[in-house]
């Protein structure tokens, strides 16, 4: 299995709030996929246009995503399908300050085993937007997306590990070749598939209407 930090709902929507907001000044959520790695430090809360987060321990120049091109744009071509019903701006170019939140792609953990595939912040508050991807500890491009799709849920939707098969929150590697997010309810399970309670409440989830309030339509 693999080992993972786990993250807090980040609230994505540009254009919330207690007033209306015309359509024009309503711009939707950005999500950077950086493959370049670069220079990260630690943060007391996660700043993406900063390069700050508060799982980095100290100053770290972090190497590129260890894939060739071709491989890259087959990973990218598929986390957008993943993420396709959502009302997302999936970019492979830094937006800098402009508010966004990152999976940066990278090649292993640097304080921890060579096992882990990725991790997140571990907290069900909001204000979270990075999360880091280890292509060293995935075998396989099919791997990659479902690890990066899954662990960004769990980063802005609270979301936790669930039994449905079909579901990406599912962490099953061999489960089935296609997984969406499932508008249904899911018991939530442990790293053994065993149910547990769900890490910020309750014992089920719908993974689908979690990312629909995550990253709500403009008015």
């Amino acid at each position: 299995m693999d080992r993972q930090v786990v993250s807090a709902l980040v609230l994505l929507a540009a254009c919330g709030g207690g007033e209306a907001v015309p359509d024009a000044a309503c711009q939707p959520a950005i999500l950077y996929l950086d493959r370049t790695g670069g220079m990260w430090d630690h943060g007391v809360r996660d700043d993406a246009g900063g390069n700050l987060s508060i799982l980095v321990d100290a100053p770290r120049t972090l190497p590129a995503w260890p894939k060739d091109d071709a491989d890259w744009s087959l990973l990218v071509e598929c986390i957008r399908a993943g993420l396709a019903p959502f009302p997302l701006t999936i970019t492979e170019t830094d937006p800098g300050a402009v508010p966004h939140t990152e999976i940066v792609f990278t090649t292993s953990y640097w304080a921890g085993s060579v096992a882990t595939t990725s991790i997140i912040p571990d907290s069900c508050r909001a204000g979270h937007q990075v999360e880091f991807v280890f292509g060293n500890a995935l075998a396989t491009r099919a791997r990659a997306c479902h690890v990066a799709l899954r662990s960004y849920a769990q980063m802005i939707a609270n979301l936790s590990f669930g039994d449905r098969c079909e579901d990406l929150l599912n962490d099953q590697m061999d489960c089935v070749p296609d997984r969406t997010f499932v508008d249904a309810q899911a018991t939530c399970v442990d790293g053994n598939d065993q149910a547990i309670a769900c890490r910020c409440g309750g014992t089920t989830q719908n993974s689908f209407a979690a990312m629909t309030a995550a990253i709500p339509s403009c008015p």
